[in-house]
């Protein structure tokens, strides 16, 4: 009996010592799972304010990119009246300067509005008015764009969607859009 009680009064001691050691480590897994807790809590603090300028970078790239691309187009239509200002005076200018090209104002003439460039070229070659369509060309047939020429004494087509000042900075996506006009004009 005396051995019994020896045996269960070891027992206890053993299993009292592992309770204890069992407690500790419990206690130690809390407090690491504590810690970890207010890590990841800051951490995902920081990564939702991460990806928030993330996305505002992007919409503002979105937007710079979206202004880009309207300049970008206005260009290439200057560039295209240019073109057909040189197509539609086989001349040219005379002298070693470059001839211009500037957008008509409605209801002026384009040898009134030459007239009043301070740069010298003031005399009329052309009126042009022209529009394309957006995208690549898929055939030889597809259209791609119109264009009219005009002398320089008329005012022609007054309609205010022919105009590019007083046309919407956007209006040049716009597809079916009207014709813009142009005066060409050169050094006398």
């Amino acid at each position: 009996m005396k051995l019994i009680v020896l045996f269960a009064c070891v027992s206890l001691a053993l299993a009292g010592s592992k309770l204890k050691k069992l407690k500790n480590e419990m206690a130690d897994l809390e407090d690491k799972f504590a810690t970890v807790m207010n890590d990841t809590s800051s951490s995902l603090e920081e990564l939702q304010a991460d990806v928030d300028g993330l996305i505002t970078a992007f919409n503002e790239y979105k937007e710079a990119q979206a202004k880009k691309d309207i300049d970008n187009q206005w260009q290439a239509l200057h560039m295209a009246a240019a073109a057909a200002c040189r197509g539609s005076t086989p001349q040219g200018g005379k002298g070693p300067w470059s001839n211009s090209v500037v957008p008509k104002e409605n209801g002026v003439k384009c040898d009134d509005q030459c007239s009043r460039n301070d740069d010298g070229r003031t005399l009329c070659k052309a009126e042009v008015s022209l529009t394309g369509y957006p995208g690549k060309a898929t055939s030889y047939t597809e259209r791609v764009g119109h264009f009219y020429n005009y002398e320089c004494d008329g005012g022609w087509n007054a309609d205010i969607t022919h105009n590019e000042v007083a046309a919407e900075e956007d209006a040049i996506q716009v597809t079916g859009t009207a014709y813009y006009r142009f005066c060409c004009c050169a050094k006398p």
